[in-house]
Parts: C-alpha cells; sequence; structure tokens
C-alpha cells in the first residue's frame, strides 16, 4: 500500500497537508529524488542521496538529515509499506515562510515529504516499445538539479501525449539532450550512445548504471553530443530512468526505429542490468 512521511508523520498520502505558504507550493522551491525498490532493498541508495545532496547544494539548502538518517527513514517507509518492488519518491522544500518573498527565508525550518508506492512496471512483465517524438528543448539552464519545479517538462510530455506520442526527445541548440523524464541512448554504426553530462540534462543514475554494464559487456559506449540527424539514423533507441530502467523506443516522429521492435543491443544491456540488480540483491 501508499504511505507518506511529511515533517515526522506518517500517514496515507492522501491526509498528508501543507501550509499554502509553503516554498515548495509557491515556488517550487525544493528538489526530489525518486528512488527504485526491489524486494525491499532501495537500489543504488548511495547514488541517490548524493545526488540529492548535490542537488541541495545547487540551490543553496542545508541537508536536513545525515546518510545515516535519510537511509533510516527510508527503510522504515519501505517497510511500513510492506511492497517488495516499489517506487520511493523524497521531496523536501525551504519550507513554509511568513509571507510570499523570493527572498530565502533567514531561518529555514524544512518541509520533507517521502512517500512509497507500488510499482508494478518495475516488475516488468510486458515491455512494449513506445513511440517518441522530436520538440525543442525549452527547459531552464539547470538540468542537472533535480529541481520539483517540472511545470516545462510536463508541457512537454503533455504535447507529446496530444500528438499521439510516449514523450519526446528533446533538441537544443541543434543538439539532443534528453526526455521530459529520461536520458536517451541509440545505437548508431556499432556504438551505443548518449549525450554527455552537463547542465542541460539530469545526470541519470540508471544512466551511469547502463553505461557501467554495457562496458563490463563489451558493448562500444559514447558519450557524445547527438544530433537530430543521427537520431533519425539510429539502428536502436532506449531512454533511461528510475522507474523504468531501460526502456525500448520503436518509433521517432511516426517513423519505426530499426523494425520498430526493441533492438538486440537493448535485451543484451538489459540482460546485463538484471544480472546487476540480482547481485545488488544478493
Amino acid at each position: 500500500m501508499s504511505i507518506s512521511y511529511l515533517n515526522g508523520e506518517w500517514q496515507a498520502v492522501e491526509e498528508a497537508k501543507i501550509s499554502v505558504l509553503d516554498r515548495g507550493f509557491l515556488f517550487g522551491d525544493g528538489v526530489y529524488e525518486v528512488i527504485p525498490v526491489y524486494k525491499k532493498k532501495p537500489f543504488t541508495l548511495d547514488l541517490h542521496l548524493k545526488r540529492l545532496n548535490d542537488s541541495l547544494k545547487e540551490i543553496k539548502l542545508s541537508n536536513p538529515r545525515t546518510t545515516q538518517e535519510w537511509t533510516d527513514l527510508i527503510m522504515e517507509g519501505i517497510e511500513r509499506s510492506g511492497e517488495q518492488n516499489a517506487a520511493l519518491y523524497l521531496q523536501i522544500t525551504r519550507g513554509a515562510d511568513t509571507k510570499r518573498n523570493f527572498v530565502y527565508p533567514e531561518k529555514v525550518v524544512h518541509t520533507v515529504f517521502m512517500m512509497v508506492s507500488a510499482a508494478s512496471i518495475l516488475e516488468r512483465k510486458v515491455i512494449k516499445p513506445y513511440h517518441f517524438i522530436t520538440l525543442e528543448d525549452f527547459r531552464w539552464n539547470k538540468g542537472h538539479i533535480k529541481s520539483i519545479s517540472l511545470i516545462a517538462a510536463g508541457m512537454i510530455k503533455n504535447e507529446a501525449i496530444t500528438q499521439g506520442a510516449d514523450d519526446a526527445v528533446l533538441i537544443k541548440n541543434g543538439k539532443v539532450t534528453e526526455c521530459s523524464a529520461a536520458n536517451i541512448f541509440i545505437v548508431l554504426n556499432g556504438a551505443l550512445i548518449t549525450p554527455p553530462k552537463s547542465k542541460y540534462l539530469l545526470q541519470g543514475i540508471t544512466r551511469d548504471q547502463i553505461i557501467k554494464v554495457a562496458i563490463s559487456g563489451g558493448i562500444k559506449v559514447e558519450e557524445r553530443e547527438i544530433t537530430p540527424e543521427e537520431l533519425k539514423q539510429a539502428d536502436e533507441m532506449f531512454m533511461t530512468r528510475s522507474t523504468h530502467e531501460a526502456w525500448p523506443v520503436g518509433s521517432l516522429d511516426g517513423k519505426p526505429i530499426g523494425n520498430g521492435e526493441a533492438g538486440v543491443v537493448w535485451q543484451e544491456v538489459d540482460r546485463l542490468f538484471q544480472a546487476l540488480k540480482s547481485e545488488a540483491d544478493s
């Protein structure tokens, strides 16, 4: 079942309440993480907590807990939920101020929110390739911060859906960045290629794990800029994110990628990633 934690209290998600003066509500002044849980174990927890801390530093917000305190809270949330495979969402804002003001308050009382929910998609019973389109990346130039200010990503995602797609591959200044909420990989001329880390895209933890297992499996990996023309020429394409792992993309702008099915490189990468998960579970 879904369970939530808000500022020291456990309750059903629907019962959690915050102040209307919370800076997360008014300004999107906060950061978040989504952590996949397998067999009641948070996957790559240390990396998620490091990225959380990095995001907090970027917005000049102190970390309200130590690594051990976060770990204890997260493990308690997983246990309370009773879920085996779950998505754990963690959000920290600068808290409520006495008035609406762009200036950061001198005294910060953080709002800490966490929820643990069932994530059947992680069981991967059916993997159907997604359909993507290309859209302009008009988001801000701080994409490496996992900010709760997500209206631009929401606009992009909904535009893709309006056009009959599942999501979009984004183009900024003539180069591929990422999707609305995922990193992107293509296979071209025998190489697995993904855009390099930069301020324009989220430095995905699943992305890094996929690169790691691909290299270990003898797959040629290139972290470099990708042009829109190369997207069209790709033999395979897949996206990566915590709640999808590596997920195949079957078409782009209405045209099939390869034969429109999950490709052989994706199949091998997925096999290697599942093996990595199994090692983490043991």
